[in-house]
């Protein structure tokens, strides 16, 4: 009998900060949108949690579109876990975005609008970008 392991890094809860939505002219929203992603953290090593901020803008390339979305995730981790960074700064961006997908779907869709669906997306190279933008306490 195989027997798992508990992780060394968990993701715990996602909470919506901020939500926004504004159509300027819903009939003339353009399929391409354009999508930011600013990525920030805090790592308490005191009560070992991980707490990721996730700010998303979407933008339709005529302007018509805008929405804004600011999360914010925490994970737990155990203390001498190795390679700790590398699981917040690379995994945790792609564990949350899907929840930000979810939520933006659901909330276009509710608002009595076409909804818009955003791709998956390879969040690799937010990794050096979330790095950077990580605090230690």
């Amino acid at each position: 009998m195989v027997q798992s392991e508990k992780s060394t890094f968990q993701f715990k809860s996602f909470k919506v900060l901020k939500s926004l939505i504004e159509f300027k002219d819903e009939e003339h929203v353009a399929q391409e949108i354009n999508i930011k992603i600013n990525p920030s953290g805090i790592i308490d090593r005191k009560q070992n949690l991980f707490k990721l901020r996730l700010d998303v803008i979407i933008l339709d390339e005529n302007e018509n579109l805008m929405i804004e979305i600011s999360s914010i995730s925490t994970f737990s981790f155990q203390k001498a876990s190795k390679n700790l960074n590398s699981l917040f700064f690379l995994n945790s961006p792609a564990i949350v975005f899907p929840y930000i997908r979810s939520y933006i779907s659901t909330l276009t869709m509710l608002s009595g609008i076409n909804p818009i669906h955003l791709p998956t997306l390879n969040l690799t190279k937010l990794a050096k970008i979330l790095e950077k933008n990580t605090v230690k306490k």
